[in-house]
């Protein structure tokens, strides 16, 4: 019996933790280029933004899925992920 209940409680605990990992996984914030363009995802990302380095914004895309088309140049990156604003600084050479 009490075997079993250790087992158990053994097993919960894990499945604690792959959820909880599936949870972080969610939350990845991936910046990638295709070409030219710049690719911005995230399941919990509200807003992006794209400034040029003299503060000019360029662009701003509303949802969890943003693309910008660039040409060379260094670029600033803003995206509202999660509550929180995350920056990147984007060079494209």
């Amino acid at each position: 019996m009490k075997v079993s209940l250790v087992l158990l409680t053994v097993i919960c605990l894990m499945a604690g933790v792959n959820i909880a990992d599936a949870a972080k996984n969610e939350d990845k914030f991936t910046v990638r280029f295709r070409e030219n363009t710049l690719v911005v995802a995230s399941t919990r990302m509200e807003e992006a933004r794209i400034y040029s380095m003299q503060g000019k914004l360029l662009q701003k895309e509303r949802g969890n899925f943003a693309e910008f088309e660039l040409d060379r140049g260094t670029y600033r990156l803003f995206a509202k992920v999660n509550g929180e604003t995350v920056s990147r600084r984007i060079e494209l050479r």
